[in-house]
């Protein structure tokens, strides 16, 4: 009786320890979610909202691409954090990095070049991002 007692007391903490670590895994899926940019889906940071605006597209010879704008309340320091660290883990390769208290940082990937700016506004953040692609 012991040990049925043990070997069930072994399995609730094994699936309460599994619960647990899927709930912290899917926690910190949440951290973002995409929005497509001239056909790229782009990260964006939980936080941020698409500004009511409209988007720009771009089309002239031989280049291609669109603009979309968010707000939110995150520091620009959390949002290039974000951009750093999310598009490398994409495939994106980093170029241009000019920072200081928000900033512009481009990526590259299979012919094609995202350009993300943050600046500092009134209620948090502004967040712009550009996607282009050349040979279109």
């Amino acid at each position: 009786m012991t040990t049925r007692f043990n070997a069930r007391l072994v399995l609730h903490r094994f699936l309460l320890i599994g619960f647990i670590g899927l709930t912290l895994i899917f926690a910190g899926c949440s951290a973002s979610y995409e929005e497509t940019v001239a056909g790229v889906k782009i990260p964006i940071p939980n936080g941020m909202t698409k500004s009511q605006t409209k988007g720009i597209q771009l089309s002239l010879p031989g280049f291609g691409g669109a603009q979309a704008s968010f707000q939110g309340n995150l520091e620009p320091e959390k949002i290039v954090e974000f951009y750093k660290k999310e598009m490398p883990s994409r495939g994106w390769q980093p170029n241009i990095e000019l920072t200081s208290k928000g900033g512009m940082l481009t990526f590259t990937k299979e012919g094609q070049t995202v350009v993300v700016m943050v600046t500092k506004s009134d209620g948090g953040s502004s967040l712009s991002v550009t996607v282009g692609a050349t040979g279109r």
